[in-house]
């Protein structure tokens, strides 16, 4: 429903644009007439600024591209190379996000000797290997879907001499078992932590934590908080699995 709302913004703006306020303008100052008018229609639903960007530059956008004369399979291959990156964006409302390096230092800190962590969707394996590099002893695994992000996930871990600890597999995180582990990390969107922390319930071991960088699981007050110095990545959110089944 949500993409079907943002399609309609689109189309509602480039019908003003064309029919209610100015059929005669040429396509350059229709494109820009059109985005502005998304980008306030989007404004006035109180969407987050990255999507009131992405409604006002689309059309705009478009248009450039098309007088530029590229040929199509440039427009391919970055097709591709988005799916790869980020299709988890498409699919999930989950952005290409990656961990700064303070968040390994503060789950280095929290961990216990000998823990497992799961870092469900591990983006491009930065985190995971730097916290294999602070606590070899840890257990680590990083699930990515996203084959792009995956394969740089890989390329860091060969590059950091293939630590011993770490493991980094291309698959969906929804589909392992998070029983399997002492503390699950995720740094994903608003949207799907309702079902994160429903999996959580169902799954997780007694006593085992969940940790989330930054985003909330609505309703649902954290056992603790762990302050982080980055303008964006604000706090680790620690929940721990009251009983293991729920």
């Amino acid at each position: 429903m949500r993409r079907l709302r943002h399609v309609s913004q689109q189309l509602l703006a480039g019908l003003a644009a064309w029919v209610f306020i100015a059929p005669g303008l040429h396509l350059e100052a229709w494109a820009l007439l059109q985005g502005g008018l998304a980008a306030l229609s989007s404004i006035g639903l109180r969407q987050p600024v990255w999507q009131r960007l992405a409604h006002g530059m689309f059309v705009p956008a478009v248009v450039l591209m098309r007088q530029l004369d590229i040929a199509p399979v440039w427009y391919l291959a970055a097709l591709l190379a988005t799916l790869a990156l980020g299709r988890n964006a498409l699919f999930e409302r989950v952005p290409l996000y990656r961990s700064g390096a303070q968040v390994a230092q503060r789950l280095g800190d929290l961990l216990a000797q000998q823990s497992r962590l799961l870092e469900a969707g591990c983006g491009d394996g930065r985190l995971a290997v730097r916290l294999a590099a602070l606590r070899p002893d840890l257990r680590v695994l990083g699930l990515e879907n996203a084959v792009g992000a995956w394969s740089l996930a890989r390329w860091r871990w060969w590059r950091a001499g293939r630590p011993a600890g770490l493991d980094i597999d291309c698959r969906s995180f929804w589909k392992e078992n998070w029983g399997n582990h002492d503390a699950i990390y995720v740094f994903l969107s608003p949207e799907p932590m309702p079902r994160v922390w429903r999996k959580f319930l169902d799954e997780g071991r007694p006593g085992s934590l969940l940790i989330s960088n930054t985003f909330a699981v609505p309703d649902i007050e954290p056992d603790e908080r762990l302050p982080l110095d980055g303008p964006l990545q604000k706090e680790l959110l620690i929940w721990r699995h009251p009983n293991g089944s729920q």
